[in-house]
């Protein structure tokens, strides 16, 4: 899923905030930035996918402006092709959730992600 993963990173990084996998973020990386979880789903299934936006700040306005930029990016539904397939995502819950630990907050969107391997469309 490495050539998955690089797609996704581009895509979120166009948000202009640095998007790191969840198990890829750098001990050293600073806020603002976005976070995704990339699922391995088989071949034409669907698995949980999940993107946050952090930062540390008092109101929410920035991280939600940001989450409905992504969210109104992917719009019903958004395909991200990448060598080997495409990646669709979709809303599952088009609610923002913020959470708030300590002065870090996130912006949390609960999306679905299929990945097709449909070499030649």
């Amino acid at each position: 899923m490495y050539k998955a993963a690089e797609a996704l990173k581009t895509f979120y990084s166009g948000f202009g905030l640095p998007a790191f996998q969840e198990d890829t973020i750098p001990d050293d990386v600073s806020l603002p930035y976005i976070s995704f979880s990339l699922s391995e789903p088989e071949w034409n299934q669907r698995a949980s996918h999940f993107v946050r936006v952090w930062d540390r700040t008092k109101v929410n306005t920035g991280i939600i402006r940001k989450a409905d930029q992504i969210t109104q990016a992917i719009g019903t539904r958004k395909k991200i092709r990448y060598d080997g397939g495409y990646l669709v995502i979709y809303p599952e819950n088009p609610k923002t959730q913020i959470v708030v630990d300590g002065d870090t907050r996130y912006a949390y969107i609960n999306l679905s992600i299929n990945t097709f391997n449909m070499p030649g469309e």
